[in-house]
């Protein structure tokens, strides 16, 4: 399994993500680090534990269309081994190739954000670097463009992103996806939202989920290094 830690980033500082109420986000507060600068918090992610990836969720971008592609050009120079996934709000094709350059950097392409869903159509195997559909849910309904949530627009790599879970202590949404599951078994499905400890990333394991997106489970100290041995595997991406 992946287990891919998330960092949500605000008006240049890392923040708390608490049930999607994104207008109340407070600076993180971390067993892990003292600091609220994104690079000071990789570092310490990373000297915690050396994770091959990392999720980070621009929230200027996401809610205000702001982009900073200088600022993740600079966060992969600083660390050479690391790869990115970022959900920077990606609304059509003048977003999209804003990020087009960099490597290392994988874009994830929100529900909640895309506008255009011919970028869904670019990430056939013969791409050289797919982006991540996140299929993205809040209260219940699935946000964005409805035909993104038909399995024919999906990406070989998606993630269930569910808001209502993350950081509210109520675990993941198991039967969401095990519905997305059952709807296309080809792709390979990242959990997201809602993690609170190992035995929930045990159930998704049984479940066959790829991978775990996981914040506040890491800097509260209800998952430990250990289990993150044990569940990991090394991952090499394309």
């Amino acid at each position: 399994m992946d287990i891919i830690p998330v960092i949500d980033i605000r008006d240049g500082i890392v923040v708390h993500a608490k049930g999607g109420d994104r207008a109340n986000y407070q600076p993180l507060t971390s067993l892990l680090t003292s600091s609220v600068i994104p690079e000071d918090v990789i570092g310490d992610l990373l000297a915690w534990y050396p994770f091959q990836q990392l999720y980070i969720a621009d929230l200027d971008a996401i809610e205000k269309g702001v982009h900073h592609p200088q600022r993740y050009k600079n966060i992969l120079a600083a660390f050479p081994r690391l790869n990115i996934w970022l959900d920077a709000g990606i609304a059509g094709m003048e977003d999209y190739l804003c990020y087009s350059d960099t490597s290392r950097l994988f874009l994830v392409l929100g529900s909640e954000t895309l506008k255009d869903i011919s970028l869904l159509e670019k990430s056939g195997p013969n791409v050289e670097k797919q982006p991540i559909l996140s299929l993205d849910k809040k209260s219940g309904q699935l946000l964005g463009h409805g035909a993104i949530h038909e399995s024919v627009y999906w990406t070989d790599r998606c993630i269930a992103m569910s808001l209502d879970n993350i950081g509210a202590n109520q675990g993941p949404d198991f039967e969401w996806l095990k519905l997305l599951m059952e709807a296309k078994q080809s792709v390979s499905w990242y959990a997201a939202g809602g993690v609170r400890s190992e035995d929930d990333l045990e159930r998704l394991l049984e479940m066959g989920v790829a991978g775990a997106l996981i914040a506040s489970a890491l800097h509260t100290g209800k998952l430990s290094k250990s289990a993150i041995e044990n569940l990991s595997r090394d991952i090499t991406l394309p």
